[in-house]
């Protein structure tokens, strides 16, 4: 394989900043990634760090095969040992560009690289449908909304705060100065738990953590209630305060958006602090990376959870992951984007979800199936390289 040239793109739209990475072969076969950073900050970090890697390892280069180049590109660019959000996103979007391109040129979909689906749908759960809300209120009545649409399982952040572009802000210095602020958190949570009714699923991500007593004062208030699971309760790096949080809880526990390789999942694993894993494709080292660290969860007898916050290419690729791993368990979805003013919708056939069974379709399109809408992504072109 050789790849001749690359587009990427860094969207500067709203409520998502994407950044993909398009690569095209000797044949003209194309190939999309993203790299996980589309929320928070980085992008121009990722979009360089991209050009990087394709200019020195991969752009006009005889490539003898993905886990070859990608292996090559680990052992010599010295950032990808023990790396850090944008060094794995970069690695990421490139690796899973190429498992396009193999797809599309055996005309097969990733899936079947990786031993076949196993599976026809998804089931899944809405985030962002809180997008909008002015108050408190207004999110519990969002939320019979996102049930009539469909929807059996949402996720929501209990100690976040809706700005007024209807995105999240989320706490600051561990919400320290308001002591009190998991009683606002627990009375939110009761009153959307109360509005899914006797089969519905109710998933609370903390994304990263609060201080550790009101983490732990606010599971107390809500112990009576059945919660799916409890994301990201403590700082990523602080896998001992995973440790207490999940012996003082019995609700199950999951994190892993924040890992990188599966050198950065081992030690999570081995402390059993952890019951659901969630490898974000888009950062952890790509489409082969993740699929090792399922491998890696199902022998500690995990779930897994593919973590996606991106474009709706994101939503396709890790759909891919999601049909062909054994210990699947349920997919991130965010179907509500467009209620957020400015946001640019990069894909011209994005994943929807079928509303008489809230679940999720599996493409059998070659490649992840990923159409780019290039009206909508031309005028934000990051780097051309390549001819």
């Amino acid at each position: 394989m050789k790849i001749q040239s690359a587009t990427i793109y860094q969207v500067a739209g709203e409520g998502l900043k994407p950044v993909l990475v398009t690569l095209r072969d000797a044949d003209g076969t194309e190939g999309v990634g993203e790299a996980a950073i589309a929320y928070g900050s980085g992008g121009s970090g990722a979009a360089g760090m991209i050009k990087d890697l394709l200019t020195r390892f991969v752009i006009g280069k005889d490539v003898p095969g993905i886990n070859a180049l990608t292996g090559e590109m680990y052992d010599q660019s010295f950032w990808l040992k023990n790396p850090g959000g944008i060094a794995g996103a970069a690695l990421s979007a490139i690796e899973m560009a190429l498992w396009d391109i193999r797809g599309k040129t055996l005309g097969v979909p990733v899936y079947d690289l990786f031993g076949g689906r196993m599976r026809d749908d998804l089931p899944c759960y809405a985030n962002g449908w809180y997008f909008g809300a002015t108050s408190d209120a207004e999110i519990v009545r969002m939320a019979e909304a996102t049930v009539a649409d469909g929807f059996q399982w949402l996720k929501m952040y209990p100690f976040a705060r809706v700005q007024p572009n209807g995105t999240l802000r989320h706490p600051v210095n561990r919400d320290a100065s308001d002591p009190q602020s998991w009683r606002r958190a627990a009375d939110l949570v009761r009153a959307v738990h109360g509005v899914l009714g006797p089969t519905g699923r109710l998933c609370l991500d903390f994304g990263g953590g609060i201080a550790l007593a009101d983490t732990i004062y606010f599971l107390d208030a809500i112990s009576d209630l059945d919660i799916e699971f409890i994301e990201e309760v403590g700082d990523p790096g602080d896998l001992g305060a995973l440790e207490r949080i999940a012996s003082q809880t019995r609700i199950p526990v999951a994190t892993g958006e924040r890992q990188y390789l599966r050198m950065g999942f081992r030690d999570l694993l081995e402390r059993r602090c952890v019951d659901i894993l969630q490898p974000d494709i888009g950062n952890t080292g790509g489409f082969a990376e993740a699929y090792k660290i399922a491998a890696m969860a199902d022998a500690y007898s995990l779930k897994v959870q593919p973590h996606v916050c991106g474009s709706t290419v994101a939503v396709r690729i890790a759909a891919h992951l999601s049909a062909c791993i054994p210990n699947f368990y349920v997919q991130e979805h965010f179907p509500y984007w467009d209620r957020v003013p400015g946001y640019v919708e990069v894909a011209r056939n994005p994943l929807l979800h079928d509303p008489s069974t809230g679940r999720l379709p599996i493409s059998d399109a070659p490649g992840f199936g990923i159409e780019l809408d290039q009206a909508a992504i031309r005028d934000h072109v990051a780097f051309e390289l390549g001819g």
